[in-house]
């Protein structure tokens, strides 16, 4: 499969929020080592499994509309206000590009972004280290520098958000 940036224009087989320069420019920007020494090819995937997390996690959440039937993922959209201006519907906002980025840099060391998950452990002992997790606890990965970067364009909880299913009338 190719490597597709989308462009704000909805691209129908785009997978990725990001582009490799754009995704260099960003870890440069920042300090972060190590994602220099990566071959394009690594980068490319990671950019893949980071937009697949950001699809997986938040394409029920967003605010607004797709702009068109076919186009791959959830970005661009229509009818996205966010602090009282309304987003250009043929632009992906750097905040989505920046949370792809970021998940990529995860995906990039081999950090699995949605695990399976199997039975919670309660208490598991080897030779004298104990671990026991909290009654209750969630086992997933928790990523809230994103989540909160992405909190403006996600639904609240008044109208529809995370973990709650939209009803639209037709």
């Amino acid at each position: 499969m190719a490597f597709v940036v989308e462009t704000g224009a909805g691209v129908p087989n785009a997978n990725s929020y990001a582009s490799v320069s754009d995704a260099d420019s960003y870890v440069a920007d920042r300090g972060i080592t190590g994602w220099s020494t990566l071959t394009n090819t690594i980068k490319q995937q990671a950019l893949i499994k980071a937009t697949d997390y950001l699809e997986a996690t938040y394409r029920d959440a967003w605010k607004g509309n797709r702009i068109t039937v076919t186009q791959t993922l959830s970005w661009p959209r229509t009818n996205v206000i966010i602090d009282g201006f309304l987003l250009d519907a043929n632009a992906i906002p750097f905040a989505v590009e920046y949370a792809c980025i970021e998940m990529a840099l995860r995906a990039s060391t081999g950090e699995t972004l949605i695990a399976d998950q199997g039975q919670k452990v309660k208490r598991e002992k080897i030779d004298v280290i104990e671990i026991e997790y909290q009654d209750y606890s969630d086992p997933s990965q928790r990523y809230i520098f994103v989540n909160r970067m992405l909190s403006p364009y996600i639904l609240s909880s008044v109208d529809g958000g995370l973990g709650q299913v939209r009803i639209m009338r037709t």
